[in-house]
């Protein structure tokens, strides 16, 4: 999923919201930097909470960390990787049907439409929880400027990851240069998605047209989110609880 909604899903499970929490939320997505793999950040949760633990410190991080993470099972492994009966996750099951128009507006090869599709509807979810829950409007951005929280996260986290401090406290404001950390609109998440996919990928993709899909995925998640979100609360909040 993409900030708005992370951010959001870890107030709910944990009931508060706090500058640690927000980037504990975000943190495995600061991948985009370059500094750890995706299978580092979003598969070592457990071992991560457990160093933290041991040193009495970070606990809200950690914790928010649990509620975006893939292992163990956080709001991204039901997004990506399975929902109820489904073949995959929420995501990319409610991206089938925009995958012809997702390869078009972001001219893709077809091996990759349905991949870069489900980040249409997160993509969405963030337009659409972003006009519902104005209460964390600004909240990333004032988190992401909190230079004294972030350079103390990556101190802490370095030895753990073997990633010097430096490196890890660059990839929060880099990460925040690839996605909306104001008005989340489709216009502007479609352009900060641009950047990414420029980046990632060397693709240049049809701003407009992409927000125009944006759009269409909306209709889609304000259908069938709100009992998605419900369900991965209800799991993550067990999980949380059972640590």
């Amino acid at each position: 999923m993409f900030p708005y909604t992370h951010i959001c899903f870890a107030n709910d499970v944990l009931g508060k919201i706090s500058d640690e929490i927000i980037l504990g939320a975000v943190f495995p997505d600061t991948i985009i930097a370059g500094f750890l793999e995706h299978s580092t950040a979003h598969n070592q949760a457990p071992a991560l909470h457990s160093y933290l633990n041991g040193l009495a410190v970070l606990g809200d991080f950690s914790r928010a960390v649990i509620t975006h993470s893939t292992t163990p099972r956080g709001l991204d492994y039901y997004c990506d990787e399975k929902y109820l009966d489904y073949e995959k996750g929420y995501a990319f099951e409610m991206a089938r049907p925009l995958v012809e128009k997702v390869i078009k507006s972001c001219n893709l090869p077809q091996e990759m439409g349905w991949w870069k599709a489900h980040n249409f509807i997160e993509m969405a979810a963030d337009v659409w929880l972003y006009q519902k829950r104005p209460e964390f409007h600004g909240c990333l951005k004032k988190a992401l400027n909190n230079q004294t929280l972030v350079l103390a996260i990556s101190q802490v986290l370095a030895p753990f990851f073997d990633v010097p401090a430096a490196k890890l406290a660059m990839s929060f404001p880099v990460y925040g240069e690839y996605v909306p950390t104001g008005e989340i609109t489709p216009v502007e998440i479609a352009t900060k998605y641009g950047m990414q996919t420029a980046k990632k990928h060397g693709i240049t993709i049809d701003i407009m047209a992409a927000a125009s899909v944006i759009e269409e995925a909306v209709d889609i998640v304000e259908s069938s989110f709100p009992d998605f979100i419900h369900h991965c609360r209800q799991n993550v909040v067990e999980l949380l609880n059972n640590l």
